[in-house]
C-alpha cells in the first residue's frame, strides 16, 4: 500500500514537472505570436551623435534597395522574395512619411548569416537568425550616411520560416529610420 502511494506521488510530481515546461513554451509562443520575431539594428557609422538628433528629418521617401545574398550558402529564395514586401507593410504602419517624391533613403541590405531552424533545434527550442550589414544611402548622391547591422531571430516555432524572417528583417529597417526621424504630430500631442 506504501509502494503505490509513493508511486502515485512519484507520477504527481512528474506530470506537475513536465506541464511546467509545456506551459512555459505555451505562453511563450503566444507572446512571440503576438509580438512577432524580434527585431534589432546596431550601428557602425551612426546617423547622429544622439537618436534624439532627427537626422532622416528632410527624408520624405523610403526604399528598399538591392538585397544580397553574401553568406556563400544556401538562403531560401523565399526570403528574398517576402522581404520587399513586409518592407512595404512595415513601413506602411510607421510613422514615417511614404511620400511619392522628395528626398529618399535607400537601405542597401547584404544578409551575411541567415540561420534556419535544424531538426536538432526541437530538442532545445527552435532558434532561426538572420544578420545583414546595412548602409543608409541618400539616393540622389549615393552617399553612405549611415551603417551597421540589422538582425532579426525567432526562438519560437511560430515565427518560424523565411517569411517570418523578412517580417523581422524589415521591422529592424523600419525602427532603425524611426529612432531619427521627428515624432508624429499625434503622438507629441498624446
Amino acid at each position: 500500500m506504501r509502494a503505490t502511494k509513493v508511486l502515485v506521488m512519484i507520477g504527481v510530481m512528474t506530470t506537475a514537472m513536465f506541464s511546467q515546461g509545456c506551459m512555459e513554451r505555451l505562453v511563450g509562443e503566444g507572446v512571440e505570436a503576438a509580438m512577432g520575431p524580434k527585431a534589432a539594428y546596431f550601428e557602425e557609422k551612426p546617423l547622429a551623435e544622439k537618436k534624439d538628433h532627427q537626422a532622416l528629418a528632410a527624408y520624405k521617401r523610403f526604399e528598399l534597395g538591392e538585397v544580397k545574398n553574401m553568406t556563400g550558402k544556401f538562403m531560401p529564395p523565399a526570403f528574398l522574395t517576402h522581404l520587399p514586401a513586409q518592407f512595404k507593410e512595415q513601413l506602411g504602419k510607421s510613422d514615417l512619411p511614404k511620400e511619392a517624391s522628395g528626398k529618399t533613403l535607400v537601405f542597401q541590405v547584404s544578409i551575411i548569416h541567415y540561420e534556419a531552424a535544424s531538426t536538432m533545434d526541437s530538442a532545445f527550442g527552435p532558434f532561426e537568425e538572420v544578420v545583414a550589414r546595412v548602409e543608409l544611402v541618400n539616393k540622389a548622391d549615393g552617399r553612405v550616411i549611415g551603417q551597421g547591422v540589422a538582425v532579426t531571430r525567432s526562438e519560437k516555432s511560430v515565427n518560424l520560416g523565411p517569411e517570418k524572417k523578412a517580417q523581422g528583417m524589415a521591422k529592424a529597417l523600419i525602427k532603425w529610420a524611426s529612432d531619427y526621424y521627428p515624432e508624429a504630430e499625434a503622438v507629441k500631442k498624446k
